[in-house]
């Protein structure tokens, strides 16, 4: 993602009343996971 769109999906997911760590998590996971990858 480029800064400008993490920055609006933090704004969104604020509005919606997400805590800073679980948007961080998020952020994390989306950067660092493969589209093809499954969690079992």
């Amino acid at each position: 993602m480029t800064g400008k769109e993490i920055v609006n999906l933090i704004r969104k997911l604020r509005e919606k009343g997400m805590s800073s760590d679980e948007i961080l998590a998020i952020i994390e996971y989306v950067e660092t996971h493969d589209p093809k990858e499954q969690e079992q």
